[in-house]
């Protein structure tokens, strides 16, 4: 009888913290940058997206983190699977929402630092292009601020375009 209750108290405390995983987006953005290069950081949000993502940005941003994870494994077939779902994920997401900035980011972030040879890099122009004419009007300052720090520090833009983005 013992450890059937010690399996149903552990039971209940597994459930309580995993379910206590809150989504918070601003953490997210603040360490978009992070999953790439830290394992247990990119599954951690990835677990977290997969289970609280619900707008089409959560979703975005799950996409992205579902590619990074294909920089964190060594078996070629789980790395193009983690690639290709989260690129289906994300395309997915721009088209439900075309105009929006974070999105926008997201994918031009992914497709100017993968290598060539994945071939998701048409979009790098437009979305750089709709960066420079948008930014200016997302309302989060915090957001815009990681958002135009991030860009800034990627080299990714030229002086007068980083004015532009600045406003």
């Amino acid at each position: 009888m013992g450890k059937i209750l010690g399996t149903f108290v552990l039971t209940i405390i597994l459930f309580t913290t995993v379910n206590a995983q809150t989504l918070n987006l601003y953490d997210v953005r603040k360490d978009f940058n992070k999953g790439v290069k830290d394992e247990d950081l990119c599954k951690k949000y990835l677990q977290t997206l997969q289970a609280k993502a619900k707008t089409p940005l959560e979703k975005g941003y799950e996409a992205a983190f579902h590619m990074f994870m294909a920089k964190h494994t060594s078996n070629p077939f789980k790395k193009m699977g983690y690639f290709k779902d989260g690129k289906k994920m994300l395309e997915s997401q721009i088209k439900t929402e075309p105009n929006n900035i974070e999105l926008r980011f997201i994918r031009l972030c992914i497709q100017y630092h993968i290598p060539d040879f994945l071939g998701y890099k048409s979009n790098i122009e437009e979305d750089k292009s709709f960066l420079v004419s948008n930014l200016y009007k997302l309302e989060d300052d915090k957001t815009k601020d990681i958002i135009y720090n991030y860009l800034k520090g990627a080299n990714m833009y030229k002086q007068s375009e980083l004015a532009l983005l600045a406003r």
